[in-house]
């Protein structure tokens, strides 16, 4: 269970999903340097409680110059995700990814506050 894992990890009382998506990233794909705060984050201050989870189902390929290696900024590190691996990460944390593989990579994420 996601919510249970991310108040363990968190040492939170309660989670409240506030959106999830799925992706499939094929060869070319990624993302460019992001966060996940939106305004009524700013708005109503929520940005501090705010996290991002991210679960790689199938890392695909990870032989190519490009092997989908999650790159977050300030301070800048590097993670090469395995399958089943769960990254979180503070929302406001920007990051970015690029992945050249030849096999399809899959993964399951959630935006979440935690209080």
């Amino acid at each position: 269970n996601l919510k249970e894992i991310c108040k363990k990890a968190l040492k939170k009382k309660e989670i409240m999903i506030s959106d999830s998506f799925f992706n499939i990233f094929n060869s070319g794909s990624g993302s460019r340097k992001h966060h996940h705060i939106g305004q009524q984050d700013k708005n109503f201050r929520l940005y501090s409680h705010k996290y991002s989870l991210v679960y790689y189902l199938d890392v695909g390929d990870q032989s190519s110059v490009e092997p989908g290696i999650l790159k977050l900024y300030k301070p800048y590190e590097e993670i090469l995700p395995s399958n089943g691996m769960i990254i979180i990460i503070n929302s406001s944390k920007i990051h970015s990814v690029s992945y050249l593989g030849k096999k399809d990579r899959v993964m399951v994420g959630l935006n979440f506050y935690a209080f």
